[in-house]
């Protein structure tokens, strides 16, 4: 027992950097693993992080004493224990949950669509290091459980209903604010005082995180989780055949060199943009593709196709569309979900030719 207490006594005085290792180590953990599970696994260590997460929330903010409180009792071994254990169970649980998202919007968008989400991530990771020594800190827990919630709710409720749209992003909504309304009033039923004194910046701050993530949502800065780019590109001709697609495109360019893909069009001819889009079992939706030209004022919608697609297929859900009539310069295919959200983008750029390129046949 003595030996426990010592090691009890090194974990408060070192809770500071112990929390900021074990909310990295959730980090690191899911960095290296989520990126190569399917996703209804990855649902599975969801909800097991956001089942720990809570139990650690809901005992931090029922172990945690005041200077006063500690001064007016003394505080038993497990009492002690549970002070300590129950942040640091909450650091890594949020590091698992922040990690996932963070894998996810990186495989499931383009990087311009996600950079909204990693400014927010370096936020949420330097905000919990200063509110570890702050008073704040449980109020900062628990909006970062409601955010970690919520994340979630998005990502979960489309696999659950097999759909995609803005009334399944409402649900998601009205499920994580009933989930977390359901937690904040337990806290207030076992701790009156203290949770009376945080009520009104908790509820402020997660009404501040649903505005700022249902406008990133109606902004389309949300990607389209579960959806996935799986296989694109720009051909000049695109034909279903039995198993398959028969496509016939210009040679890929080397390795080494970057920037989108070169395409040589001849007056009147048309091009193909090829996408594969992943998606879970009995999962619906549609798929758009939009045709965008860089001008001087940015880049300009020419044309947008729809069309539905089914998940489950090994390869994905494949599908093209096709434009005649181009201008030379910057182009780009934006594969996106009707509300807008992006699935991904094909970058290419168009040369005038007047004899036909060299083309390579394939079937995908």
């Amino acid at each position: 027992m003595r030996g426990f207490q010592k090691l009890l006594t090194w974990a408060a005085r070192n809770e500071r950097r112990l929390g900021a290792g074990l909310f990295a180590l959730g980090f690191l953990t899911d960095l290296f693993t989520f990126g190569l599970l399917p996703v209804s696994v990855v649902n599975y260590f969801f909800l097991t992080y956001l089942t720990l997460a809570t139990v650690c929330t809901f005992g931090t903010h029922l172990f945690a004493h005041t200077p006063e409180e500690v001064a007016g009792r003394k505080l038993s071994w497990w009492q002690k224990t549970a002070a300590v254990i129950f942040p640091l169970g909450a650091q890594y649980a949020f590091g698992g949950l922040l990690s996932g998202f963070f894998v996810f919007y990186a495989a499931h968008s383009v990087i311009l669509a996600s950079w909204p989400f990693l400014l927010l991530l370096l936020a949420v990771y330097a905000g919990n290091e200063y509110f570890r020594m702050h008073k704040a800190h449980l109020v900062f827990q628990t909006a970062l459980f409601f955010f970690a919630l919520y994340a979630y709710f998005i990502f979960a409720v489309p696999l659950y209903v097999n759909a995609i749209g803005p009334w399944i992003f409402v649900l998601s909504t009205l499920i994580s604010a009933a989930l977390f309304g359901l937690l904040v009033w337990a806290l207030y039923a076992l701790n009156k005082k203290r949770v009376a004194s945080y009520l009104r910046p908790i509820l402020y701050s997660a009404g501040g995180i649903v505005i700022a993530i249902s406008t990133s949502y109606a902004t389309g800065l949300v990607p389209p989780i579960p959806l996935a780019l799986i296989d694109s590109g720009i051909y000049h001709s695109v034909e279903r055949v039995v198993g398959g697609y028969h496509v016939e495109g210009e040679a890929d360019r080397p390795w080494w060199q970057i920037g989108p893909q070169v395409v040589h069009v001849q007056e009147g001819s048309a091009i193909y943009a090829y996408s594969s889009v992943g998606a879970p079992i009995s999962f619906s939706s549609t798929v758009v593709h939009r045709w965008e030209r860089k001008s001087d004022k940015g880049w300009v919608t020419e044309s947008r196709i729809a069309f539905p697609i089914a998940g489950g297929r090994e390869g994905g859900y494949r599908g093209y569309s096709a434009k005649a009539n181009f201008m030379e310069g910057q182009w780009r295919v934006s594969v996106e979900t009707p509300g807008g959200q992006v699935i991904g983008r094909i970058p290419f750029r168009i040369e005038r030719a007047d004899t036909a390129p060299t083309l390579i046949e394939e079937t995908l």
